[in-house]
């Protein structure tokens, strides 16, 4: 059944055909999963990895010995593997799911071939250079590369976060300040003035195709800007000519924009964005660690199958990330998508004590509507796969907030 706080929104047959779709691809994902489990049960028992890596040797033996370029053919053999691997899910998924669902639109079996093709071909124009490179890293390098990494990639995302916005939004479409003297120029600046924001790192984005309406902040210091989708706007903020059919009447008005600026500005001043940066950062320390630790382990190439000495490099990469760190992965991924939405909720509190509860809400509920996705999920579920908390959470979660104010007036 459609649940109560969106039984005005969603007709209950948009609402059966989301749940037919969401029961396709959790069947699928379960399905998935299983395969993958028993497979990588059989490779690990069979001892897959040296075989493969036996293989590349002995194909380049005639040329070279060299552990750069076996790591090539290797890697190269791999991805066929796992295009073959991929079968019996493509396999299940075609002929059992969508004959029970009907969710897609079937192709002939020659497109799916051309498909995989194409995936083998993409994969080695990318995975070639990063095979070689992360090899020669290693070699050049030595005991503590996993730590040269780290430096690397927090210099790296040091570096996206200064110039991330005039390197990717571009791809976007055409960012801009919100332009003073408009209606919604000075609704947001009411909100921006309580909270001491500068409406100077207010910006509007003029999409050129995406449809999700979208805000958000981002950035520090003299960089910190709110972002606005002109998705997020009513109609885009353009006259109604101007617009395709499908087009005229999503986004928000200026209040319930206002109040999603509101729950932006809980980001920033909560210092979400400092917060979220020094974790990631953190948790890629502990991971660069104990992928260390484990990569210099001569047990753990023992246990794939390899001979006593053998350190493939690049295979202990692939065994260390696909099998050594899931325990710890795991873990991590909960907790750090437990607190992005411990964040977001942090955010709609902000919002609500500013006073916009109730267009907040409107807002959710709007948002929900241009987009219709599948709303139910259950609570463990989504802790386990969710960045932010779901339509229904949300509505609950001001719903709670109103009742705790009542009762503290």
């Amino acid at each position: 059944m459609v649940p109560d706080p969106l039984r005005d929104i969603i007709p209950p047959e948009i609402f059966h055909r989301a749940r037919v779709y969401e029961l396709h691809k959790m069947e699928l994902f379960i399905w998935k999963n299983i395969i993958d489990l028993i497979v990588s049960l059989l490779e690990l028992y069979f001892g897959f990895y040296p075989f493969v890596w036996g293989l590349a040797a002995s194909t380049l033996a005639p040329l070279t010995r060299r552990e750069l370029w076996i790591s090539l053919i290797f890697v190269f053999y791999l991805t066929i593997y796992i295009s073959l691997r991929c079968l019996p899910i493509l396999i299940y998924d075609k002929c059992i799911l969508e004959l029970r669902y009907g969710t897609h639109r079937r192709f002939p079996c020659y497109m799916y071939l051309l498909m995989g093709l194409l995936c083998i071909i993409l994969a080695q124009i990318i995975l070639a250079p990063l095979t070689l490179l992360i090899v020669f890293s290693v070699q050049i390098m030595g005991f503590f590369f996993f730590l040269y990494f780290w430096l690397m990639w927090a210099a790296f995302t040091l570096f996206l976060v200064f110039f991330l916005p005039y390197l990717c939004v571009p791809c976007i479409g055409v960012q801009r300040r919100l332009p003073p003297g408009s209606p919604l120029y000075a609704d947001v600046q009411v909100v921006c003035d309580q909270t001491g924001f500068p409406m100077n790192r207010v910006f509007i984005i003029q999409t050129k195709s995406m449809q999700y309406s979208n805000a958000y902040f981002y950035g520090s210091c003299c960089l910190k800007r709110i972002v606005i989708f002109d998705t997020l706007l009513l109609n885009k903020g353009q006259p109604v000519t101007q617009l395709q059919p499908y087009e005229i009447g999503r986004g928000l008005t200026n209040p319930q924009v206002v109040a999603v600026v509101a729950h932006e500005l809980g980001h920033w001043k909560s210092g979400h964005f400092y917060k979220a940066t020094f974790i990631m950062k953190l948790h890629f320390l502990l991971t660069m660690v104990l992928f260390g630790l484990f990569f210099h382990c001569p047990y753990l190439y023992e246990a794939v199958g390899f001979a006593p000495g053998v350190w493939p490099i690049i295979v202990g990469f692939l065994i260390v990330l696909r099998f050594a760190l899931t325990p710890y992965l795991t873990l991590a991924n909960f907790l750090m998508l437990w607190n992005l939405r411990r964040f977001e909720y942090a955010a709609d509190r902000f919002a609500h004590r500013l006073g916009y509860s109730l267009l907040l809400r409107s807002a959710l509920m709007k948002i929900y509507a241009d987009h219709m996705s599948f709303p139910v999920y259950d609570t463990c579920y989504a802790r386990w796969h969710h960045t932010h908390p779901t339509i229904l959470q949300r509505l609950a979660y001001q719903q709670k907030l109103d009742e705790e104010a009542y009762l503290r007036a």
